[in-house]
């Protein structure tokens, strides 16, 4: 399995090489509000969007899985006290 994660991570390597040397011509200026923010490379601000998107998605599957968490516990919680109750 293991080989098959390297081999796998190398063809990726490969493959943002080649797109950032075929994309390495500059992007149109960014601006906002008529203020010039930045000149990057077309290859960065993909590589820029990628990450700041992996990292929402992140911040959100956190999230959930925080909730799920918080709930489960609850439930456990409601459990544990109603088994306890005397009858």
């Amino acid at each position: 399995m293991s080989k098959l994660k390297v081999v796998l991570l190398i063809i990726l390597a490969v493959v943002l090489v080649d797109f950032a040397v075929e994309n390495a011509q500059p992007a149109p200026a960014i601006k906002l509000f008529k203020f010039q923010l930045a000149e990057l490379p077309t290859y960065l601000l993909v590589y820029l969007c990628l990450v700041v998107g992996a990292g929402i998605g992140w911040v959100g599957h956190g999230l959930r899985i925080r909730r799920i968490r918080r709930e489960d516990q609850a439930a456990q919680t409601a459990s544990a006290q109603q088994q306890q109750e005397p009858q």
